[in-house]
């Protein structure tokens, strides 16, 4: 009884203590912290997560979950230690307060709820997780295809089996859902295993309206990131290429074994999908009363349809061919018209134009005659029969031959007569009459027989004849090894007695040829046993002539020499080269295709007669190749074994010569002359002068034989080169240049002096000028005033003029007065020494004297005595002034005095201004001269 009462107390606090657990679970859910029903994907893993933020001390916790009335721990802390179900697939708790744990999902089952517990001594917390459990789907996709009243439909399946929760479906087409009006969707669901299900979506359509290759399906599902698609080609139908051919064959007719030819009609749809129905639709005349039904041929190629139709049945008939195919638009016909024929005649192939009737002429014994017809018209071929008129057959030996009437056997006078020929091509015909006599056979004679060797327009010819055969002989040629030969067409002639001639001609090519050669005529004729053989010789060649010829010709200021080379040989036109060597004997020398000026024109081979002629002409300069030897070589014939050659030696031209000269030229200008001479060649002068230049130039050119001369000419005011070089500069063509400089003096006039003896007299001024006095006697003839220019000029002019403005007339560098002076004699003379622009002027007073002559006599007698007293008076005056300074200072004044008393024009006072033409000596010269009065007889 006791243990029944401690059982049940038991019971009942166990009883009490849950009741407090789920009491505790509403109030302590709050220091709790899960995951809200969380997610889970089948296969794959899940986070359970719960936390304690409380501040109880927590003794233990777990994961419980109930199942089948019971409570299960999964996974916690216990005693501080970890421990987790192994069933349950849930990894150890991280710490006590933190039951976050890792879940593997590997079935539905584990879907529900899920509880988190803390516990600490005096109560519980707990909060409860219900955990989703997700299926991803299994895509599918299938295409079907069926005929629904003649229509072609596809469908196609997809579906999404096996998910949870139930997936969704799409469909696009191009990127683009499909349209509603000619596309159809089924969609279904069905469940699977426990807790999964299944979609499915069909896509119907037509498939002549998709033009599309592919169709799409989309599947959604919460277990896929994004959408899945899948894409499945399906069948699409493609218009075909249509056309309608026809060509023209023959097949062979089993029973009658006779070609018949019918047109291969063939409908042609290329490219297209499904198969094109293709039919055959013709149109036949009235005339046709049994029309041949066209026969479809097998093993052709897909798409194409051929068939037969008889040409004699369908001949200008129209024939369509049919095509029928989803894609098109409706059937499509495509209409050929087939050709109509037509013969219109026969004709004679001898015969220029269509006659219905024609006449022949044959020959008795006449054999392999053949006459060839032929129809008019645009049959493909024809078929030919002939008949002698009046027999209704041909006579023996005669039959037809494709398109000839050809005689078998020999022509005899039986053949003569009136023959009818027809060709026919099935319904068409057209016939022409042949009205055909024959000649006897004429009696045979021999021919004459010649053979000739000529010269003809393209060489040497070799002509045959065989004259006044009957019938007409037949040639053929024999040729020796290694010749070409070209024959003529064999002419052949009537003769008015019916005999005939037949000539053969044989072009050699060349006239000649390098060792003896023989050519045969062979004559054929119904008299000759045997052909008969005729042979002529052919004579060698003669080597080639050369001759070579020069002459001279100017060009552009330049000489050249012209050879021309002319070579002249027998059948073979010989090649010409050009060689130059070093001189008379310079060896082979070398070719002038490079060398500098040259140029050689080359003229193709004449033929006249049998002869060829080659003709090379050179040109070159002389005077750049002169002295050298020039050949001529000629190679290229087939006799030559080696070349032939002719030599020309080029003259010789001296170097050229340049030289220049200055000097006076015409009016007041000087002169530059720069000349010039050379052989062969000219120059182009150019005078190289200072800056500034202002002179004119002038330009002369003569030749003399294959001499040159040119001067250039520079004629300028001395004034504007006084000091200056000039250069000529020579320019030679191909061979540089060459200059020559000359050099123009400085030149001055530093005065003007009278060179006859004067004494010093007292001095006279004129306007600040200097001016000399000469006294002259009156009655002295002869007399002469001289004189002299001080300078470098190499020649000078003196004028004087009168005090009146006349000019007086000098002899030379003297005022001359042969015949005495007179009264008009005396005056003022300004006299002027002149090169050109330098000058020196001089004044000069003549005075005129009327004493005898004789008082010179006197005073040579009274010198002597006169100067005995000099002395005596010179003594007196020496004491006079010892005594008297004043006097001194006198004396000294007069020897100041006399000390300028000199020649205005001095050598000491000329050298100084010729060292300064240009300073102010001059002036000073003019305003600080001593003039003397000079009276003596000169």
């Amino acid at each position: 009884m006791g243990c029944s009462r401690l059982l049940m107390l038991g019971l009942l606090l166990n009883l009490s203590h849950c009741t407090e657990i789920l009491e505790d679970d509403g109030d302590g859910g709050s220091e709790v912290e899960v995951q809200s029903d969380p997610v889970a994907v089948l296969g794959e893993e899940v986070y359970l997560r719960c936390l304690y933020h409380g501040n109880a001390s927590i003794t233990g916790s777990a994961w419980k979950r109930h199942r089948g009335g019971r409570v299960h721990r999964l996974a916690g802390f216990t005693n501080g230690t970890a421990f987790r179900r192994s069933t349950a697939s849930l990894s150890f708790p991280a710490s006590p307060t933190n039951l976050t744990v890792r879940m593997r999902v590997s079935g539905v089952d584990v879907e529900g709820e899920y509880v988190c517990v803390f516990e600490s001594q005096d109560r519980e917390f707990n909060k409860t997780v219900n955990l989703q459990v997700h299926v991803r789907p299994q895509t599918q996709l299938s295409v079907t295809a069926e005929m629904d009243n003649g229509t072609h439909y596809q469908s196609v399946r997809c579906s999404a089996e096996d998910g949870k929760p139930r997936a969704q479906i799409d469909w696009l087409i191009n990127n683009k859902p499909p349209v509603k009006d000619y596309f159809s969707i089924e969609r279904s669901d069905s469940p699977g295993r426990i807790g999964v299900s299944s979609a499915a979506s069909i896509l119907r359509f037509p498939t002549h309206l998709q033009d599309e290759g592919s169709v799409t399906c989309v599947v959604r599902h919460p277990t896929l990131a994004s959408p899945v698609s899948t894409t499945v080609s399906v069948e699409t139908f493609v218009a075909p290429r249509v056309s309608v051919q026809a060509e023209m064959r023959q097949r062979q007719e089993e029973e009658e074994e006779e070609e018949e030819d019918y047109w291969r009609v063939s409908c042609v749809a290329s490219g297209g999908r499904p198969e094109t129905l293709v039919s055959l639709v013709t149109t036949a005349s009235d005339d046709d009363d049994e029309e041949e039904e066209p026969r479809r041929e097998n093993g052709t190629d897909a798409g194409t349809s051929v068939y037969r139709l008889p040409v004699r049945t369908y001949e200008g008939h129209n024939v369509s061919c049919v095509f029928t195919q989803p894609k098109l638009a409706g059937p499509q016909t495509r209409t050929l018209q087939l050709p109509s024929f037509s013969l219109s005649g026969v004709r004679l192939l001898s015969e220029p134009v269509n006659e219905l009737q024609a006449s022949l002429e044959l020959e008795e014994g006449q054999r392999d005659v053949s006459i060839g017809l032929e129809a008019v018209g645009n049959v493909p071929r024809y078929a030919l029969f002939c008949q002698k008129a009046e027999a209704s057959a041909l006579p023996g030996g005669v039959a037809v031959v494709g398109s000839a009437l050809t005689f078998q056997a020999p022509v005899g006078l039986l053949h003569a007569g009136l023959y009818v020929c027809e060709a026919s091509y099935y319904r068409h015909r057209a016939t022409v009459q042949i009205n055909i006599t024959v000649r006897p056979r004429p009696v045979l004679l021999p021919p004459s027989i010649s053979l000739d060797l000529r010269s003809g327009p393209s060489g040497r010819e070799v002509q045959c004849s065989a004259v006044g055969a009957n019938p007409a002989a037949t040639l053929s040629w024999g040729l020796p090894e290694g010749v070409a030969a070209v024959p003529s067409p064999r002419a052949s002639s009537p003769l008015p007695d019916g005999r005939r001639s037949v000539t053969g001609v044989l072009a050699l090519g060349t006239a000649c040829f390098p060792r003896p050669l023989a050519v045969g005529c062979v004559i054929h004729h119904p008299l000759f046993p045997t052909p008969e053989y005729r042979s002529v010789a052919i004579p060698l060649c003669a080597p080639p002539n050369i001759s070579l010829s020069s002459r001279e010709e100017w060009r552009g200021g330049e000489e050249y020499t012209v050879a021309r080379c002319r070579v002249v040989s027998v059948a073979t036109a010989a090649t010409v080269t050009w060689r130059l060597g070093g001189g008379a004997d310079g060896g082979d020398g070398v070719e002038i295709d490079d060398l500098e000026g040259v140029e050689v024109r080359t003229e193709e081979g004449q033929r006249v007669g049998l002869e060829v002629t080659a003709l090379s002409t050179l040109r070159l300069p002389t005077s750049l190749y002169s002295g050298r030897r020039l050949s001529c070589e000629a190679g290229g014939h087939p006799v030559l074994q080696h070349q032939e050659r002719q030599h020309l030696l080029l003259p010789s031209l001296g170097a050229p010569v340049l030289n220049v000269s200055m000097g006076p030229g015409e009016s007041d200008l000087w002169q530059a002359v720069c000349d010039y001479q050379a052989e062969g060649v000219e120059a182009n002068l150019s005078w190289v002068l200072p800056a500034g230049s202002r002179g004119q130039q002038s330009r002369r050119s003569w030749s003399h034989g294959r001499t040159v001369r040119t001067r250039l000419t520079y004629r300028f005011a001395l004034s504007s080169h006084e000091g200056d070089a000039l250069t000529c500069l020579a320019e030679y063509r191909r061979r540089g240049s060459d200059k020559r400089t000359v050099h123009i003096p400085k030149y001055y006039i530093s005065s003007l002096r009278v060179l006859n003896h004067t004494t010093r007299t007292k001095a006279s001024h004129s306007g600040g000028r200097c001016v000399l006095k000469l006294s002259l006697h009156k009655s002295l003839p002869g007399q002469r005033i001289l004189f002299e220019v001080e300078g470098n000029v190499p020649t000078h002019s003196i004028t004087c003029q009168s005090s009146d403005g006349s000019f007086v007339k000098l002899e030379g560098d003297a005022l001359a007065f042969p015949t005495g002076v007179e009264g008009r004699d005396e005056g003022l003379y300004t006299c002027l020494a002149s090169f050109y622009h330098h000058r020196a002027e001089l004044r000069l007073r003549v005075e005129v004297s009327s004493q005898d002559p004789q008082l010179a006599n006197l005073v040579l007698v009274c010198v002597p005595s006169a100067s005995a007293a000099a002395v005596l008076l010179a003594v007196a005056l020496w004491v006079f002034c010892k005594l008297n300074p004043g006097a001194r200072s006198k004396k000294q004044e007069t020897s100041a005095l006399t000390a300028l008393v000199r020649p205005l024009s001095s050598p000491e006072k000329s050298k100084a201004l010729v060292r300064r033409p240009d300073s102010q000596q001059y002036a000073h010269l003019d305003r600080y001269c001593i003039v003397s009065d000079v009276k003596s007889t000169v």
